[in-house]
C-alpha cells in the first residue's frame, strides 16, 4: 500500500473507532478464515495514521486508518471523521472476500439501520443528540470500479450486478441489524488486488443537515491523500 522502511513500528491492537454512539469495529474474511482482530504488524505514520498488516499464505491484507479533516457538505466546519482503506493483495487464489464494519455498544436510546444513497452503502445510528454514519461504495459503484480495473479486479465487472441489485447476486452489500454493513466480494486470483474505503463520521443530530452521512461518501483516492498527508 505504501513503503514502510522509514515508518515507526507500533503496538499491535485491533482497529476501532470510538464515537458518541458506540464503537466501530471491522472484520475481514478470506475464504473461510476470519482474520484475528489484532494485526501481525503495525506502523505509525508521522501524521498519526496507522498502517496495519495481516500476512497469510493466500494474501496480504493492509489497513490504512486514521482521522482526517474534511469540510462539511455545505462548506461549514469539519465533522469528526475517520477513514479506513483496506487492500487485499492475493499471493495465491482467494476463494472469496468479506469486509465488514459494525457499530457496537450502542446506548439504550440509540437506533440504527441501513442508510444507503446513490453509490453509497451505509448504516447510521442516532439518538436525540448525535448521528453516526459508516459507509463505503455500494454494489453499483463497485461494479463501475471493477470495470475501470484500477481499484478492483477487472473480471469482477462480470460478477457484481451493474444495476446495484444485491438480491440477484451472491456478491454485493449486506446489512445486519442494528448497524452492520458487509461487502461480500468475489474471489481473487493470484496477484490480483482489491481496495475498499470505509469511512466513519458523526455530528450533532439535525435532520436538515446530516453532515455525518454526507461525509462518509468520500472517494478512496481522496481519503488516501488525507491519510498520507505529510508522509
Amino acid at each position: 500500500m505504501l513503503p514502510t522502511d522509514h515508518l515507526e513500528r507500533a503496538d499491535s491492537r485491533p482497529a476501532v473507532i470510538d464515537t458518541p454512539l458506540g464503537i466501530v469495529g471491522f472484520s475481514v474474511t478470506l475464504g473461510g478464515e476470519v482474520l484475528p482482530a489484532a494485526p501481525d504488524t503495525v506502523w505509525r505514520l508521522p501524521n498519526g495514521a496507522r498502517l496495519q498488516r495481516w500476512r497469510r499464505d493466500s494474501a496480504t491484507v493492509d489497513l490504512l486508518i486514521g482521522s482526517i479533516d474534511m469540510p462539511a457538505w455545505d462548506g461549514g466546519a469539519a465533522v469528526p471523521m475517520w477513514a479506513a482503506i483496506w487492500q487485499v493483495s492475493a499471493r495465491a487464489a482467494v476463494p472469496g472476500l468479506i469486509v465488514a464494519a459494525e457499530v457496537t455498544d450502542l446506548p439504550a436510546d440509540a437506533r440504527g439501520g441501513p442508510d444507503s444513497g446513490e453509490c453509497l452503502a451505509a448504516v447510521s445510528v442516532e439518538n436525540e443528540r448525535f448521528m453516526v454514519s459508516v459507509g463505503g461504495a455500494d454494489t453499483e459503484l463497485l461494479a463501475m470500479q471493477a470495470a475501470d480495473g484500477r481499484l478492483l479486479p477487472a473480471d469482477w465487472a462480470d460478477l457484481l450486478p451493474a444495476d446495484g441489485d444485491d438480491s440477484v447476486s451472491e456478491y454485493g452489500v449486506r446489512y445486519h441489524d442494528p448497524a452492520r454493513v458487509a461487502w461480500h466480494l468475489p474471489a481473487l486470483a493470484t496477484s490480483e488486488i482489491a481496495r475498499l474505503c470505509i469511512a466513519t463520521a458523526w455530528c450533532p443530530r439535525d435532520d436538515d443537515r446530516p453532515a455525518a452521512w454526507f461525509a462518509v461518501d468520500i472517494p478512496l483516492d481522496t481519503a488516501y491523500l488525507h491519510l498520507t498527508a505529510g508522509h
